[in-house]
């Protein structure tokens, strides 16, 4: 809706698509629902699935930013154990490497790369996020030229936030 908006407003602009959008996105859609999907499937095995119930924060983390030793070792464990949460974990890495291309024909062959492992994964709900990231394509490839973030934007969003709940009770 907002991309139609922009275009019928701004018939010039390109749209470029932010990589932290995109990804909580699919950490939510894909990450998540395998993760759940595959504690259901383990019922039986309590062990196995109070791991895999319990590892939501982990799996949705970069495993740079995991501060703890024990914690990066459990997500190995975790990863070896379960060959499509695996998947789903290493894909989400491999999908984020879209926005490091400058060349949108490097960029297109990565993401044919990916599509195709993604819809040949057998994994319904990567399947289904990948084919419905298909449509947006055009905005992830505007990144190569124009490599723009929404950080900024996000952060000055914020600081104003902070400072009209720190100014709530003022009359002006």
């Amino acid at each position: 809706a907002h991309e139609m908006e922009v275009k019928a407003n701004c018939r010039n602009a390109q749209v470029v698509f932010d990589l932290f959008h995109v990804v909580a996105k699919y950490g939510r859609e894909v990450i998540d629902r395998v993760r759940v999907d595959e504690a259901n499937r383990l019922r039986d095995d309590k062990s196995s699935r109070r791991i895999i119930k319990s590892a939501r924060w982990l799996l949705l983390r970069n495993r740079e930013n995991i501060p703890r030793e024990e914690d990066r070792v459990r997500l190995d464990e975790l990863l070896d154990a379960n060959k499509t949460l695996m998947t789903v974990y290493v894909l989400r890495d491999e999908l984020k490497h879209l926005w490091d291309f400058r060349s949108r024909g490097h960029a297109l062959r990565h993401w044919n790369q990916w599509y195709g492992h993604a819809v040949r994964s057998q994994i319904d709900p990567l399947r289904r996020f990948a084919k419905r990231l298909k449509t947006y394509l055009h905005g992830i490839l505007s990144h190569c030229t124009y490599a723009l973030h929404t950080s900024l934007l996000e952060g000055i969003n914020n600081k104003i936030k902070v400072i009209k709940r720190m100014a709530y009770g003022f009359r002006d």
